[in-house]
C-alpha cells in the first residue's frame, strides 16, 4: 500500500512538471496570453467634428471612430460619419500631424477604378484591422502595442480629409472608451 502511494505521488509530480513545462512553452511562444480577456476589452473612441480641427472648420460633417485592441497585437477599427462628401483619406496621427496609420486608404481601387474621392457618406466610411505593416512615421518598424500606448496617453487623433478640406474636415482625439464618451478636446 505504501509503494502504491509513492507511485501515485510520483505520477502526480511528473504530471505537474509536464504541465508546468507546457505552460512555460506557451508563454514563451506568445500563444498563451493570460491577459487575453483584458486585451479584448480595451476599446478606444474618438468623437469627430470640425471644431476639433486646427483651426476649427465650420461643417455639418460629424463622426465617430472606435478602436478595439486584439490579443494578436492588431487593432480593429470602424469609422462612422454623417454629412460628409468627397472623402480623400482618413488617418491616425499625433497632434503635430505626424502620420501613424491610414484608416481609409486613399489609393483603394474598387471595381477597377479609384473610389477616391467618395460621394456623400452617412454611415460606415471604413473598417478594418491595423497590423504591424500598417504603421508609419515614428511608429514604422514598431509594434501595434506602441500605437495603443500612445492612444492610452491621449496623444493620438483621427483626421478625415476631404477635397474641400484636404488637411482635415473632421477630427477627434482618441481616448479610452470611458473618456472617449466625454467632450473631445483638440489638444
Amino acid at each position: 500500500l505504501k509503494s502504491k502511494a509513492i507511485i501515485m505521488i510520483a505520477i502526480w509530480c511528473m504530471c505537474l512538471i509536464l504541465l508546468s513545462g507546457i505552460i512555460i512553452q506557451l508563454l514563451q511562444s506568445g500563444t498563451f496570453n493570460p491577459n487575453y480577456a483584458h486585451a479584448q476589452q480595451q476599446i478606444f473612441t474618438a468623437k469627430l467634428s470640425g471644431q476639433n480641427e486646427m483651426p476649427p472648420i465650420k461643417t455639418q460633417a460629424a463622426g465617430a471612430a472606435k478602436f478595439t485592441v486584439n490579443s494578436n497585437d492588431t487593432l480593429s477599427y470602424e469609422m462612422n460619419v454623417n454629412n460628409i462628401d468627397a472623402v480623400i483619406g482618413a488617418r491616425i496621427s499625433l497632434k503635430n500631424g505626424s502620420l501613424l496609420a491610414e484608416v481609409f486608404n486613399p489609393y483603394a481601387i474598387h471595381n477597377g477604378k479609384s473610389g477616391i474621392p467618395t460621394g456623400q457618406i452617412n454611415g460606415v466610411l471604413s473598417s478594418g484591422t491595423i497590423m504591424l505593416d500598417d504603421l508609419n512615421g515614428p511608429l514604422a518598424g514598431k509594434k501595434v502595442s506602441d500605437l495603443v500606448s500612445l492612444m492610452k496617453e491621449g496623444k493620438t487623433f483621427v483626421d478625415i480629409r476631404t477635397l474641400n478640406h484636404q488637411k482635415g474636415e473632421i477630427r477627434g482625439q482618441i481616448l479610452p472608451s470611458a473618456a472617449g464618451q466625454e467632450n473631445v478636446k483638440s489638444n
